[in-house]
């Protein structure tokens, strides 16, 4: 089974030479890592290019005008034609030793499977919290996109779950299985959602597949972050957008009970424990149904 790991960047050289070290210590090497930098100096270039002499791996580095979901694109385009799967970590993950035996032993037991994606291991504790479940906020259920396009992600288990969508850090894909789709290129930046709307679109052709055997940290980095309340605006407007392009089961309806439900109780905890963060959280989602209303990209 050919595969292909691809990690996008911008401007995070240091970020970027960590996680490359990590998949040099693959114990099932992929047959060539394809780098997609949108930076503004030649760090990353030249990070990469040092890597690639010392690692003994096949090396690829191409430079792309900056946007998430553009250098995604860029690297679909660049795979090879024998290639059978391609990996998708971010730039600021580390993969365990293990991490693409764990992936590339998923597509191996499920052979039906279109896309796969690995642990987060540095994940908060989820908490399921009944009221959030009432507003379609969170569920019970790992790995799943709700009808809000809240998407809650896969935390715990033993074995390898069915999915409705994969994380941007850790997915994989069957080439196969996404013959003719494309990461959404309005989705400017940093692509907010990009991942969900991708993934979850696989998942109408063919099962995804979580597995805890392929793991990874993946530590934010604070380079090209955007603010808190900037990103949660993004995140709304992400899930009307699937709910216009009718990506999965998301409506618009459902999207708007879940603003008012998080308005609701994030003014009751401000209210209750004197906090400006949830407060500012609630006004976040408010400005969000403007942005919506505006007809505001993502």
């Amino acid at each position: 089974m050919r595969h292909e790991l691809v990690v996008c960047t911008r401007n995070r050289p240091d970020d970027t030479l960590r996680c490359l070290e990590s998949v040099a210590t693959q114990t099932r090497s992929p047959d060539r890592v394809i780098v997609v930098d949108s930076s503004d100096t030649d760090a990353t270039k030249h990070v990469t290019e040092t890597f690639a002499r010392t690692s003994g791996l096949a090396v690829d580095f191409f430079h792309s005008a900056p946007g998430l979901t553009l250098q995604r694109n860029a690297a679909l385009d660049h795979l090879d034609e024998s290639t059978d799967v391609v990996h998708f970590v971010d730039d600021d993950a580390i993969l365990d030793p293990a991490y693409l035996h764990g992936i590339l032993a998923a597509f191996e037991d499920h052979p039906q499977a279109g896309g796969a994606g690995g642990r987060i291991c540095n994940l908060p504790e989820h908490l399921p919290n009944r009221l959030r479940r009432i507003f379609l906020l969170n569920s019970r259920n790992q790995g799943v996109l709700l009808r809000s396009g809240v998407n809650v992600l896969s935390f715990t288990g033993d074995r390898p779950r069915r999915v409705g969508w994969l994380s941007g850090c850790s997915m994989s894909y069957r080439c196969r299985s996404i013959t003719g789709l494309r990461f959404d290129e309005s989705r400017s930046g940093n692509g907010v959602g990009e991942d969900v709307d991708f993934s979850a679109r696989v998942a109408a052709r063919a099962e995804l597949v979580w597995t805890p055997l392929a793991v990874l940290e993946h530590r934010q980095s604070p380079i090209n972050r955007e603010d808190q309340a900037t990103v949660m605006r993004r995140v709304i407007r992400s899930r009307w957008r699937l709910a216009a392009d009718r990506v999965g089961q998301v409506s618009r309806t459902a999207v708007l009970y879940a603003i008012a439900g998080e308005v609701l109780i994030s003014l009751t905890k401000a209210g209750r424990h004197r906090s400006r963060g949830l407060a500012r959280h609630a006004f976040a989602h408010l400005a969000a149904v403007g942005d919506i209303i505006k007809g505001t990209p993502v």
